[in-house]
């Protein structure tokens, strides 16, 4: 049952890391500090979810510290992903939508 749950918690922030490296990417070939948000959001989210295991097993912190840890990052993260919804528009480039090109 570890196993599993290790396993499970491992593949979590393995996914969440791989969206967080593709949103990084996407922010910097565009430009888009919109994109960069939502990167560190997931990053926090990701890194957060296995955080409180990892306070509590490895440095002995109470399971209320410990807790209060992880409900800081993933709070925060999710913060930066809300941030990034309402954030004007950054850089990037501006495409028409079809029908706008096809007049021209």
């Amino acid at each position: 049952m570890l196993f599993g749950l290790l396993a499970a918690k491992a593949l979590t922030v393995l996914l969440g890391l791989v969206i967080a490296l593709q949103g990084y990417r996407a922010a910097r070939r565009e430009r888009s500090q919109r994109m960069l948000l939502v990167a560190s959001g997931f990053t926090l989210l990701s890194v957060g979810s296995v955080l409180e295991g990892i306070c509590y097993d490895v440095f002995h912190l109470s399971t209320l510290l410990s807790g209060a840890i992880q409900t800081g990052f993933v709070g925060l993260g999710m913060s930066l992903i809300v941030v990034s919804l309402y954030a004007p528009g950054a850089g990037g480039r501006r495409t028409e939508p079809p029908e706008v090109q096809n007049r021209n």
